[in-house]
């Protein structure tokens, strides 16, 4: 199988999820009455991997997992939908990644997590995938795995000509400079964002000026997430050096759980990097924040990412849409004021 050619390759973590569902979060030595319990899979890029193949994209994951019950239960998961675990290997030094989720009345989660054998993942893990990864237009990298083997998946997969995606969550302070310059796609939430650049996001200037600082860091493309208020995507080009920033707004749904709706966004992205290139950036975001909007109105994470035909049919049509089919805003794009580094590369993909 794993001669095949995919769409998308997963380098990064696996979790199971132990979710409870309660009023709201414990104080200090409070006892909380929970309302609902509910087991499911996760790890940021195990979700991603997970939400690609379901919309469609042929996909194989490169993990590492424990040699215990819920490693194999991991496996059956991922088989169960479908995606190629030829590169999945158990280790003996440490227990399968475990995540204790409680989820407020509000669908807000709280995470205690055991990284766990996803800390033992090896750059060796990742060249052993090295014709895999050669036939995959996409690479997806998390950081659930340790900071400098996903650097190393990132600048491998770029070298190997696969269009690189890195979620830097959960949020860190800085990252090398490496890895802005092998990310074609860098996807984060504002806070993340003003972690990196140590720029607050409290207005739409401050926005600007994250993403801005970003680009200047060598990476082309950037989804900036806003909760409930959408997401911004900014393209890079190499000729003028001009972002183009465009604001999607989600649409009104219930929100009873919104854990892993950033990683259906990811795995969405993904998806539509790799099936349907043709697409302008700003309206592959588009459709990835509508995917990822409907999985909040659903308890669960895995559990709650539709498959193809739960999803209206013109999030899958080859044609493109106009800016005002797809409700999206300009916000900018206007020349950068500071010369992007000269380390910066953009995919031919692009």
């Amino acid at each position: 199988m794993a001669d095949e050619a995919f769409d998308v390759v997963v380098v990064g973590s696996c979790f199971v999820d132990l979710i409870c569902y309660v009023p709201h979060f414990p104080k200090f030595k409070e006892t909380v009455k929970g309302t609902k319990f509910q087991l499911d899979f996760g790890g940021k890029a195990a979700n991603q991997c997970v939400m690609a193949q379901k919309l469609g994209a042929k996909t194989t994951m490169i993990a590492k997992i424990g040699n215990d019950q819920f490693g194999k239960d991991t496996i059956q998961n991922f088989t169960k939908f479908g995606v190629n675990t030829d590169f999945i290997s158990a280790t003996n030094k440490a227990e399968t990644g475990l995540t204790s989720i409680a989820v407020n009345n509000a669908g807000e989660p709280a995470f205690i997590s055991m990284a766990g054998a996803n800390r033992h993942l090896t750059v060796e893990d990742i060249m052993a995938a090295e014709t895999v990864i050669r036939s995959c237009p996409v690479m997806v990298c998390d950081k659930g795995i340790p900071l400098k083997i996903a650097a190393a998946a990132l600048e491998y997969g770029k070298r190997l000509g696969s269009v690189t995606l890195f979620n830097p969550s959960p949020k860190l302070e800085s990252v090398p400079n490496d890895v802005y310059v092998n990310t074609d796609v860098l996807v984060l939430n504002k806070e993340e964002g003003e972690s990196l650049t140590s720029i607050s996001a409290s207005d739409s200037e401050g926005v600007k000026k994250i993403i801005f600082e970003l680009h200047k860091r060598g990476t082309s493309h950037i989804v900036l997430t806003l909760g409930s208020k959408g997401a911004i995507s900014s393209v890079v080009t190499l000729d003028h050096k001009i972002p183009l920033m465009t604001h999607t707004r989600t649409s009104k749904v219930e929100a009873v759980d919104t854990t892993g709706a950033g990683d259906a966004l990811t795995g969405a992205l993904a998806f539509y990097l790799s099936r349907f290139p043709q697409l302008s950036f700003s309206e592959i975001v588009s459709r990835a924040v509508h995917i990822a909007t409907i999985t909040v109105s659903v308890h669960g994470v895995q559990s709650s990412y539709p498959i193809r035909d739960q999803i209206d049919d013109w999030l899958f049509d080859t044609s493109s849409r106009t800016f005002e089919e797809l409700g999206l805003k300009l916000l900018s794009n206007e020349v950068m004021e500071d010369k992007v580094g000269d380390n910066y590369e953009q995919s031919p993909v692009f």
